[in-house]
């Protein structure tokens, strides 16, 4: 697919998303159909930092809000009426619900500083319960972050050879189109080749290029001893789930190497917290990302409730299979009340009314 067809779809879907929030905002559609609700939802945020002077090449801006905008989120979620828990405790919660109350929880994935520096003030200021899942390999500095390592290479670079499997090329880098370009082959790259081996010739380009990714890790992302001093300081709001020890695809896998990526990181944060992980959220969480054999796994090692990316609502249907829970992301690029206010209605997710 050519980059200008690639970038037009895209923009195409964007823009769809956004009318139909807009609408579901500007109508009142939430007070027409309040059984979208449902029992209300879990959020999935990443990084949580202030506004940037905006850059044109930017792939990973869906990752990031600023802490205005989650505070705006969870100001909308309380004015609904949502009481916001914990995820491990939906289980239970859902298992028992006569009154059909509606629940919101808050997740951050991947365990970056800026989830302690700016995120965790704005919940601790609403006494907001949140879980953020820690990659082990992160915390340990073992492991980098292929897709802000990507970004920041192509960023700096104006052309970069790389054999993508058909033989070494050079791909030029001069113009946003490029880099966007760029961007997603070696996003593709990623999802279609061994994923450990696609990683660590990432890592081998950037360091070729004078960028070292584990020094990436270590500035983006939390340590143990980060890590525990945000747990005393938030005395019990945050609780830390499991995310695997390298962020791999685990339907990608062998089921030995599954095992132990469950396992590992599950067993690193009990270790070094104190306190074993409740919940398991999958790494990137799409279809293509888990599968039925991934849930028995989760399930296996002792996970009560596991967490896609695959957005939804909460209801006891949930319960028929909870190591595949739905999530909403709060995505970067839709930063206004008014979405929020029509995600937390339901009606983006039902099919027909």
């Amino acid at each position: 697919m050519t980059y200008g067809l690639h970038e037009a779809k895209r923009l195409l879907k964007y823009s769809v998303i956004r009318a139909g929030l807009d609408t579901i905002a500007a109508l009142h559609l939430d007070k027409i159909v309040p059984s979208a609700a449902k029992n209300g939802l879990i959020f999935t945020l990443h990084h949580v930092r202030p506004a940037v002077p905006s850059q044109k090449f930017s792939p990973n801006a869906i990752l990031t809000v600023t802490p205005e905008f989650l505070e705006q989120a969870i100001q909308q979620a309380l004015q609904a009426g949502m009481i916001p828990v914990h995820v491990h405790d939906l289980p239970k919660l859902l298992r028992n619900n006569p009154e059909n109350k509606r629940y919101v929880c808050f997740t951050l994935d991947d365990g970056y500083r800026n989830n302690a520096e700016h995120a965790a003030p704005v919940f601790r200021r609403y006494n907001i319960p949140y879980t953020i899942y820690i990659t082990s390999g992160f915390a340990e500095r073992k492991n980098i972050l292929w897709w802000e390592v990507i970004e920041r290479l192509l960023r700096e670079q104006s052309t970069l050879r790389f054999d993508f499997g058909n033989g070494a090329e050079t791909i030029a880098l001069q113009s946003t189109a490029q880099k966007m370009s760029g961007f997603t082959r070696f996003a593709r790259y990623v999802d279609t080749h061994e994923e450990a081996g696609a990683v660590q010739r990432i890592t081998e380009l950037a360091l070729a290029h004078g960028l070292d990714p584990l020094q990436m890790t270590r500035d983006l992302t939390m340590d143990a001893s980060e890590l525990r001093l945000l747990a005393e300081q938030e005395d019990g709001l945050v609780h830390f789930g499991a995310h695997t020890a390298s962020h791999i695809n685990l339907s990608r896998v062998s089921a030995l190497r599954m095992k132990h990526e469950i396992e590992t990181s599950a067993q690193w944060l009990e270790e070094h917290l104190g306190v074993p992980p409740r919940s398991f959220a999958y790494p990137y969480g799409w279809k293509t990302a888990v599968s039925e054999q991934v849930f028995t796994e989760t399930r296996k090692a002792g996970f009560e409730i596991a967490v896609t990316t695959q957005p939804g609502m909460l209801q006891p249907l949930c319960l028929q299979q909870a190591q595949a829970f739905p999530r909403v992301s709060l995505n970067g690029f839709f930063q206004k009340q008014r979405y929020v206010r029509a995600l937390i209605s339901g009606l983006p997710f039902v099919k027909s009314i």
